[in-house]
């Protein structure tokens, strides 16, 4: 995150293996004109304001309970929702339809050990306290269909201090699995998927300097040797898999580069003793923040859709009530779903306003 008031950003994996090789890495990631992490604050400042120009209609500390339906022939269309406001329930038309925003479903317990119960294993849930998925039940409850439900984002987020990403993660069987100079995202989300075992993160003690002090990723330490057997050995890895890997990532290194997994040659230089591993196996008190990605399949429209393919009319969806354009951890870039959800909010708008 730049300090300064850039606009655009290297927010996901633009510099790292394999996107670099598909599209020339160019920062993609969209910021506010303003210096600092305080985009978000100055971006409801402006849609508030907007609101309140044009005279829309806003109701607070009101609830909606389910959606109101008609059918016309074998067809079911959308015609308004029930609410609660002022502790009295009450029924509001929608002569063009209702666009449900209500985020994911992140914090219903229920719900994750449904659909995507390896999300467990990550840390911490990040959202609001309604990102209960009431909006995509909602929409099923008239028919709507949802995707994707057992994806979501999954953080590691080893930096800042920077030199982290000089280390090398490994899984239970000493050996490598990802480029660790991705995006956090896409690491967090190759770490979850590593089974049988811990994750390490191996590192000179030179390159550990500054993490207690800088790093928020909270991972214990899991060992430190004066060299690869004393290591390996407390770490309880299998007998000469840590070591075979770190050589051969060594003698690669000390070349600029990485056959295996293709870290970009400003990542890499040899890991040299003495060494220390931090615990990143999910679970063990490593702070993993996630959120879902599944929702309600919509055309690109907003539209909600059923099971079989057909628009349910007057049904719409939007930002990760729906299932947008973020539809993969591992691909993820950070400030995708904020791209999305405004974008599919203000699409869904225009084609509602236009039926």
């Amino acid at each position: 995150m730049a300090l300064t008031d850039d606009c655009l950003l290297f927010t996901g994996s633009e510099k790292a293996w394999p996107f670099r090789d598909q599209i020339p890495p160019a920062p993609r990631g969209h910021n506010l004109y303003i210096e600092g992490d305080n985009g978000g604050p100055l971006f409801m400042k402006i849609m508030a304001e907007g609101v309140a120009k044009r005279g829309i209609e806003t109701r607070f500390e009101t609830r909606v309970l389910k959606l109101i339906i008609e059918r016309v022939g074998e067809q079911v269309r959308v015609c308004g929702a029930v609410i609660r406001q002022d502790m009295q329930e009450r029924t509001i038309a929608a002569r063009k339809g209702v666009v449900l925003c209500c985020g994911g479903f992140v914090m219903n317990e229920e719900m994750i050990a449904q659909y995507a119960p390896e999300l467990k294993k990550a840390s911490m849930p990040i959202g609001n306290p309604n990102d209960t998925g009431s909006g995509i039940q909602m929409g099923m409850s008239v028919g709507g269909a949802v995707i994707n439900m057992h994806e979501g984002f999954v953080s590691l987020p080893y930096y800042p201090p920077a030199t982290l990403t000089y280390g090398i993660l490994v899984n239970a069987q000493g050996q490598r699995f990802i480029n660790e100079d991705a995006y956090h995202g896409r690491v967090g989300a190759a770490c979850l998927r590593q089974v049988g075992g811990p994750v390490y993160f191996i590192m000179s003690i030179d390159d550990y300097e500054g993490y207690e002090t800088q790093s928020y990723l909270g991972s214990p330490v899991g060992g430190t040797g004066e060299n690869l057997d004393e290591l390996a050995a407390e770490l309880n890895l299998p007998e000469g898999q840590l070591q075979h890997c770190v050589e051969t990532y060594n003698r690669f290194a000390s070349e600029g580069k990485d056959p295996l997994f293709h870290k970009d040659a400003a990542w890499l230089k040899p890991i040299t003793p003495p060494l220390v591993a931090l615990d990143c196996t999910p679970g063990n008190g490593t702070f993993y923040p996630y959120f879902t990605l599944g929702g309600l399949d919509t055309t690109v429209d907003g539209e909600v859709k059923t099971a079989g393919g057909e628009v349910i009319p007057g049904l719409y969806a939007a930002g990760r009530t729906a299932c947008g354009v973020p539809r993969r951890g591992d691909g993820y870039a950070s400030g995708t779903s904020v791209g999305d959800a405004s974008f599919s909010g203000r699409v869904a708008g225009f084609h509602i306003a236009r039926s």
